[in-house]
């Protein structure tokens, strides 16, 4: 089995940190700020590959967001993937 082409631990850890943005845009607050910081933080530090699967999992927390009717937290979620562009 052939070891994985991008960073798990790097695209978990972001994806934390975007859920979290996401939960405090779900109570009203104005993340975009601080997920503009984090995405520069993620593109910087982040390969290519790794961010093309970061990018994914965050379009599909965009997914489950819109079946879930939570429109702040699937918003929050599609800026991130045209931020990590």
């Amino acid at each position: 089995m052939s070891e994985p082409k991008h960073d798990e631990a790097l695209v978990n850890h972001f994806l934390e940190r975007i859920s979290a943005l996401s939960v405090s845009a779900f109570d009203g607050a104005d993340v975009s700020g601080e997920l503009a910081q984090t995405m520069r933080e993620a593109t910087s530090r982040a390969d290519a590959a790794t961010l093309q699967v970061l990018a994914q999992r965050l379009r599909e927390r965009v997914e489950a967001a819109e079946r879930e009717g939570q429109a702040l937290v699937r918003d929050t979620f599609a800026k991130a993937v045209t931020l990590a562009k």
